[in-house]
This record gives structure tokens, sequence and C-alpha cells, in this order.
């Protein structure tokens, strides 16, 4: 069994290529092994941090992670420490870009959201991918008709994200839009689940 899995995994790690057949290390985001593996792989950083580092406050899921510390010579230590040991032992390394020390009270974008001390908002690039995306199937419906499923999975996708930051008068607003751009497909009573007041 446990051969016959290898070989699937290198299967799917075969699999990725870029234009031309060009190989291309790691994996295509919207592969859905993709967040498995990672946190397989990543299982070893965790330990690290926890029992070898040992921050007391640490967050991560997939290949997204934050430490919070109040001593920031504490948190250039772990940065150094954690690089090496990622570098060292799983061969990657912390992005250079978007590996920072900030204060608490400044905005982090962490998993899609900006993150506030006391408040998350979505990020207003996926709110334009949201729209542009909503403009394109409200022009098929118009055109074409409807895929019933197609729209209602993608709202429902797009709004059981939304849910978990402080827009409730935004949601509000996409399901107005949507009831009134697909009035024989969606009814707001479908989505009263994620309009409910933060």
């Amino acid at each position: 069994m446990e051969n016959e899995i290898l070989w699937l995994i290198k299967i799917i790690l075969a699999n990725h290529a870029v234009g031309g057949g060009e190989q291309k290390r790691g994996m295509p985001l919207g592969n859905r092994t993709s967040q498995f593996f990672a946190n397989v792989y990543l299982n070893e950083l965790d330990y690290f941090v926890k029992n070898v580092v040992r921050a007391e406050f640490y967050i991560r899921y997939v290949d997204d992670f934050v430490i919070l510390e109040s001593d920031k010579n504490k948190l250039m230590n772990y940065q150094k420490i954690i690089d090496g040991f990622l570098k060292e032992t799983l061969k990657i390394e912390l992005h250079p870009c978007k590996s920072k020390i900030i204060k608490l009270g400044n905005k982090i974008n962490f998993l899609e959201f900006r993150v506030f001390y006391y408040h998350k908002l979505l990020k207003k690039s996926n709110i334009r991918k949201m729209r542009r995306t909503f403009n394109l199937f409200r022009e098929k419906y118009e055109e074409e008709g409807a895929d019933y499923d197609e729209i209602y999975d993608f709202f429902e996708g797009w709004l059981a994200y939304a849910i978990n930051a402080d827009a409730c008068r935004l949601r509000q607003k996409i399901a107005e839009d949507i009831e009134k751009a697909f009035p024989n497909e969606i009814s707001t009573k479908e989505i009263d689940k994620y309009l409910k007041i933060d």
C-alpha cells in the first residue's frame, strides 16, 4: 500500500508543467492535493516552532503562519532560526517580501483577509474579483440562460468566505444584486444563513 501511495504522489507531482511542457517546482495553487501535501510537509515546522523554538502563540494554515510575541528581538530571533530550519531541513525558505515583523495594531494580510486589532475585512482585490465574476455570470445569464448549480455554487462559496469578515452590509448588497440579476434562479431565502448581522 505504501508503494502505491508513493507512486500516486510522484504522478501528481510530475503532472505540474507550465507552457511548452516546462517542468516547474512546487504545485499549482488550484491542485486539490496541494493543501494536503502542504499540511503533511509542514508538520515538521509545527513541531519545530512549538517544541524547539517554543513560540507560545503560533497559528498556521497551509503555508501561511503567524507568531504573536510582545518582544521584537525574540521575533527577529524566531525568524532567523525558523528560516534556517526551513532551508536546512525542508529545502524551502521564508518569502523575503511576505515575512515581516509588524506591530499588532497594524493591519496584516492573512488567509485572504485584512486583519486589524478589533476587526477583519475582505481583501479589496477579492471583492473586485468577485464583482468581475458576478458580471460575467450576469452577461452569460442574459445571453444564454443560467446554469443554476454553477451560479449558486460560486455565490454560496463567496458568501461563506465573506461571512468571516466584518462585511454585513456588503453581503446584504451582494445578496440583493444576486436576486435582481438572477430572479428565477436564486432567492435571498437560499442564502439567508450568510446574511446574519456581524
